[in-house]
């Protein structure tokens, strides 16, 4: 039996890989080069884009403008400065006029507004509940899911009376291509990083199986053309 008729068989099977592996290594950047932009929208991006779906949302129960509001967070925490932010900007284009808490201090100038609109941020949720991989290795995609909800109560500072006490939300859900991951997994805030479901320990085993595999074949590779 001739061993180098065994290398042609296994010869097939080994390039595929090589190629696969060295694809695999392939820089984000240079692979964004050749990606259309703006494809997949950050973690942020989409943050803010459920933040402002619930800001309008609140805006429809409002007396027509022009009015004064009080806009009010509960918190000093990154969500609700984000959130207030965003509603601050939807109420001034929409014609209303907006005021923040004045500061404390003597210097402080307290004005009297039509309406008090309050709010806090009570979960931004980012999960990736899924993920899918080429060999156990080479990850191909990402499922996504986020969900933003907001306490808000709206009330008319004269006579007190409420129009609206409740708690909105809204969520989005999608799947990332696995290269851009790093891309719209955003470290700005806390929020809108998050960990994938799947164990360091399972990446691991599933790296060594696929490794051991293609090490394998090149020993054999190399073993049947020695001679």
């Amino acid at each position: 039996m001739n061993p180098r008729g065994i290398s042609g068989r296994f010869l097939p099977c080994l390039l595929v890989l090589v190629l696969a592996f060295a694809a695999s290594t392939v820089s984000p950047a240079a692979a964004q080069d050749t990606a259309a932009t703006d494809t997949v929208r950050t973690n942020l991006w989409l943050t803010e884009a459920l933040m402002a779906d619930v800001g309008t949302a609140v805006m429809r129960v409002l007396p027509a403008a022009p009015r004064t509001i009080l806009l009010a967070g509960s918190t000093d925490d990154e969500d609700d400065e984000l959130f207030g932010t965003l509603a601050a900007r939807q109420l001034m284009a929409a014609g209303y006029e907006v005021y923040r808490p004045a500061a404390d201090d003597a210097d402080s100038v307290v004005v009297d507004t039509e309406l008090a609109y309050r709010f806090r941020v009570a979960e931004v949720a980012l999960t990736y509940p899924d993920v899918g991989r080429t060999l156990g290795i080479w990850r191909r995609w990402v499922d996504r899911e986020l969900s933003v909800s907001v306490i808000v109560g709206i009330e008319e500072t004269a006579s007190g009376r409420v129009l609206l006490s409740d708690r909105v939300t809204r969520s989005y859900n999608d799947r990332v291509p696995g290269g851009d991951f790093n891309a719209v997994n955003s470290g700005m805030y806390e929020f809108t990083n998050a960990e994938t479901s799947e164990s360091a320990w399972q990446r691991r085993m599933e790296e060594i199986v696929v490794l051991g595999a293609l090490a394998g074949l090149v020993a054999i590779y190399f073993a049947n053309t020695s001679d």
